[in-house]
């Protein structure tokens, strides 16, 4: 017999943060900025995303604040070669 445990994640342990890619479609051409969403609750990062375009990033904030209004949301622009070379 074996026992599902999550090792690590006990009382008082930090959940890991969750990393969302949506960088559209990709035989658009490469881009060198990306915009990051970073989603915060109590001051703490919840979840991390990652899109293609400003707009994609700010209609994701719109529909994230009507299903979880307790978030706080801080868009900002990025280079692409900081995600990856």
């Amino acid at each position: 017999m074996t026992e599902d445990r999550q090792q690590g994640w006990g009382e008082g342990q930090p959940r890991p943060v969750e990393v969302r890619w949506d960088l559209g479609d990709p035989r658009v051409r490469a881009q060198e900025t990306l915009w990051r969403c970073d989603a915060l609750r109590a001051g703490r990062l919840y979840q991390r995303s990652v899109f293609a375009s400003r707009e994609e990033a700010e209609a994701f904030v719109e529909r994230m604040q009507r299903i979880e209004p307790d978030q706080t949301f801080n868009v900002e622009a990025i280079k692409a070669s900081a995600v990856w070379n």
